[in-house]
């Protein structure tokens, strides 16, 4: 227990001016949108309990994003209670079924044991990090053509479902999105890649079914996105040239 106060309180020290900055402007643009534009937030309002899960999501998001690009494993902890119910919830709503799907069946196992796979590959000199890597180009063309077939194959079956939204659409994001699952449980840094694809077919989804609110959290991740892959990029980096430094000084 007490290793693990230690290790929030850690944490919470290592927020930068700029992360700071980041989360609290999100949190004042949410409550701008939800008290003085309303009608922004989504095209029916009615239901209190799913606007209530889109204001969730949207701050959750961000929270959720920084953690990844800090290489904390509580961002796992974030998505499922905060991120991946709620936008089940909002993605029943408005038909995008193989989200729905993908969430339930995927998305919350994967976080669940990616919880315990990054626990164990901490960094040997900061202990709060989670050691990252990245792909070979063979493996990337593989990943993308994998993805490609899933989205076109799936958003055909998904049209056939009386009451589905943006069939492809709503493939492709979900193809893309559980890409970015597996390759963040397996640590690489190709995961923001696949990530950034995922919120440019989110906004399209995101417009078209008129969760405007939900284009406040995309603009923030997009952001955070750029960010966290400098940030895993340089890390990898120079994880690289000290495995190469040290093998040279074995010889």
């Amino acid at each position: 227990m007490k290793k693990a106060l230690h290790a929030l309180k850690a944490l919470i020290r290592s927020f930068t001016p700029y992360q700071i900055i980041y989360l609290c402007s999100v949190v004042l643009i949410t409550v701008i949108f939800t008290v003085f534009f309303p009608d922004l937030m989504l095209d029916d309002t009615s239901n209190t309990f799913v606007v209530v899960c889109s204001v969730i999501a949207v701050l959750a998001n961000p929270v959720c994003e920084l953690l990844i690009s800090k290489q904390s494993n509580l961002n796992f902890f974030v998505d499922i209670f905060f991120i991946e119910i709620p936008e089940f919830i909002i993605c029943l709503v408005n038909g995008w079924y193989a989200i729905a799907i993908v969430t339930l069946v995927f998305w919350i196992p994967i976080d669940v044991v990616s919880i315990v796979r990054w626990l164990r590959h901490k960094d040997e000199k900061r202990e709060e990090l989670t050691v990252v890597r990245r792909l070979t180009p063979k493996q990337d063309v593989l990943i993308l053509a994998a993805i490609l077939a899933f989205g076109f194959g799936v958003g055909y079956l998904i049209s056939l479902i009386p009451g589905a939204s943006e069939s492809y659409l709503d493939a492709f994001s979900a193809g893309f999105g559980m890409a970015n699952g597996i390759l963040l449980l397996l640590r690489y840094n190709e995961q923001w890649y696949a990530w950034f694809i995922t919120l440019i077919f989110y906004v399209a989804l995101y417009v078209t079914g008129g969760a405007y609110i939900m284009l406040v959290t995309v603009a923030a991740m997009l952001v955070n996105t750029c960010y966290g892959y400098v940030k895993w990029l340089k890390y990898t980096k120079e994880r690289e040239k000290e495995k190469a430094e040290g093998a040279v000084l074995r010889d």
